[in-house]
């Protein structure tokens, strides 16, 4: 038996290490990581790479090799978005054309250092834990004015990422690692990505090559205001998108792969009503996969606005997932937010990344992402839990 890690984000003033007598191939250790924890870990640069090297070497110097979360040379297990590597010499290679799957070595020459394993091969493997009654995250105010784009890589080089916060008690400690020094605005990891665009039904099968990415825009999509994230076809056969909170008739699809599967609801509910609606009664919202099934939608819509299945969600720099939102009010000086620069003449539909305002308490704003403000990073520490096996000090 061999043994892997897991490691919990949330902070503590001790470390407890874990040896846990087991190993698995990289599927299985991803299942068991998703099950128990977050995932498998990722290593978003140096700092980090240095704290898994430490505690690997510290504990398991009589064993070689562990699972992380990378797989096909590129892509992280959480959908963490990193360039970061730290590939042994003449790695990776893919040999046999079966190398899938990156481990970390921690023998005194390769100590750190990354190979691409055979996914089905059973090693010990490093989990993280991204949730916890305690928050996941230590902040840090940078007061260095920096576009969005350059916080981000500051972040990244010397912490984890800009700030990410899934709730009000992470705010609050996020608003206390400023402590009183600064009111201004500062910059945290939420951006509007306009071209982040997907199908509510995502199902590989339901659509050729190509068909997800058909589009019939017309001068669209434009944001107008700031929140909208949603689409719906027009009476002349055009896309908009729109406040998804807008109440509109809508269009579902029972799932055949066929043009003849569309059905109007001639209910008018706000998007995401439609989508439950749609997934109750037939497979989901339409998806439009090219100029025949806009047709067809337009004909049975009968010159009506109607959702369709496409949307977006606005992104967290960390592709973290959370749903958690500190919009900043209306105020009868202060227009509601976010606006995309509804009232600012040379930043009008140009607002796409988040600040805090620390003279409100936190709430958001957006703004221009040429903006030179001072900003939060994040960093993940390692916290090891106890787990029911053998422990070590």
């Amino acid at each position: 038996m061999l043994p892997f890690i897991c490691f919990d984000g949330s902070v503590n003033s001790s470390e407890i290490h874990v040896v846990v007598n087991q190993y698995m191939s990289w599927t299985e250790a991803q299942r068991y990581c998703r099950e128990h924890y977050t995932d498998l870990t990722s290593v978003r640069n140096e700092k980090e790479n240095q704290k898994i090297r430490s505690l690997l070497y510290k504990h398991f110097s009589h064993y070689n090799i562990v699972w992380i979360g990378l797989y096909r040379t590129s892509s992280w297990s959480d959908k963490s978005n990193s360039s970061f590597s730290n590939w042994k010499a003449g790695r990776p290679d893919n040999y046999g054309l079966r190398e899938y799957c990156t481990a970390v070595s921690f023998n005194d020459s390769d100590s750190g250092k990354w190979s691409d394993e055979n996914c089905s091969q059973t090693f010990p493997f490093l989990c993280y834990n991204a949730t916890s009654s305690a928050s996941s995250h230590v902040y840090h105010f940078v007061n260095e004015s920096k576009t969005w784009t350059e916080a981000q890589r500051y972040c990244r080089e010397n912490y984890t990422d800009l700030a990410t916060t899934d709730n009000m008690e992470e705010m609050n400690e996020l608003i206390n690692t400023v402590n009183g020094s600064y009111s201004g605005l500062a910059w945290i990891g939420l951006y509007d990505d306009l071209d982040s665009w997907r199908w509510s039904l995502d199902d590989d099968s339901f659509y050729k090559e190509g068909e997800k990415m058909f589009r019939g825009w017309y001068h669209q999509p434009d944001n107008y205001n700031g929140r909208e994230l949603c689409v719906y076809i027009r009476s002349d056969g055009k896309w908009s998108d729109g406040d998804c909170n807008n109440y509109m008739t809508f269009v579902c699809h029972d799932g055949r792969n066929v043009t003849e599967g569309y059905t109007w609801v001639n209910q008018v509910m706000r998007w995401a009503e439609a989508q439950h609606y749609c997934r109750q009664h037939y497979k989901d919202l339409a998806s439009v996969r090219n100029q025949a099934d806009n047709k067809e939608i337009l004909n049975l819509t009968g010159g009506s606005d109607a959702w369709i299945g496409l949307y977006r969600t606005r992104l967290w720099s960390d592709q973290h997932r959370s749903t958690y939102e500190n919009w900043r009010p209306a105020t009868p000086y202060i227009s509601e937010q976010p606006d995309n620069g509804f009232y600012v003449l040379w930043e009008h539909g140009d607002q796409h990344c988040t600040a805090v305002s620390l003279r409100d308490a936190g709430q958001w704003t957006d703004e221009s992402c040429l903006t030179t403000i001072p900003f939060i990073c994040y960093s993940s520490e390692f916290f090891f839990k106890p787990f029911p096996l053998q422990q070590v000090s």
